[in-house]
């Protein structure tokens, strides 16, 4: 099985660069255009099930998958943004910026923002669902966010040594490609 994550396009949010989270923002043109192209990569792959997080920019992003692949979108719900509570329309602050809450060992819990390990568990459980409930197919394709990206990242290959869990992310419209081997074999 493979798995193919998509990072949404770009959004006003990322432009500005202020927290997200889950707040239901749109693609902004930019963005549009980025998931127009990296729709095209699935072009001339058969794709199974296409699962999306339930927020607007992952939405519009699938949808264009969706588009030229034929198959529908499927919200799962594991695959939402990380939350960044207080923080979300705000820029980094001096007892709350992005190395902090990235910070795994410290797992901060501050301005209602999801801790790290939160994330982290969510996403994995949300994953071993995915692998367990879609084993007999070939292609997924997930679209979501760079908090997930990065949990999905560590899913699969761990925690880098050196911790730099901001390493991991994904650019607006990239995607990254997972192999799943057989889990009987």
């Amino acid at each position: 099985m493979n798995i193919y994550v998509i990072r949404h396009g770009q959004t006003d949010y990322n432009v500005r660069n202020v927290y997200q989270g889950q707040s239901d923002i749109p693609l902004n043109n930019v963005g549009m255009e980025q998931a127009k192209q990296v729709a095209e990569k699935f072009k001339n792959l058969k794709v199974d099930v296409i699962l999306v997080s339930p927020l607007l920019r992952a939405k519009q992003t699938a949808s264009y998958v969706s588009k030229i692949t034929g198959i529908p979108i499927v919200i799962e719900k594991g695959l939402i943004e990380r939350s960044f509570g207080d923080m979300e329309g705000h820029h980094n602050r001096e007892d709350c910026n992005i190395s902090m809450l990235l910070d795994y060992d410290k797992n901060y819990d501050i301005y209602d923002v999801e801790p790290i390990q939160d994330l982290f568990k969510r996403v994995h459980i949300c994953m071993n669902k995915i692998i367990e409930n879609y084993k007999n197919k070939d292609n997924i394709v997930l679209v979501t966010h760079a908090g997930v990206a990065q949990a999905i990242e560590c899913y699969f290959n761990g925690l880098p040594e050196n911790k730099d869990i901001n390493a991991l992310s994904l650019k607006n419209g990239e995607v990254r490609k997972y192999s799943v081997c057989d889990k009987e074999n």
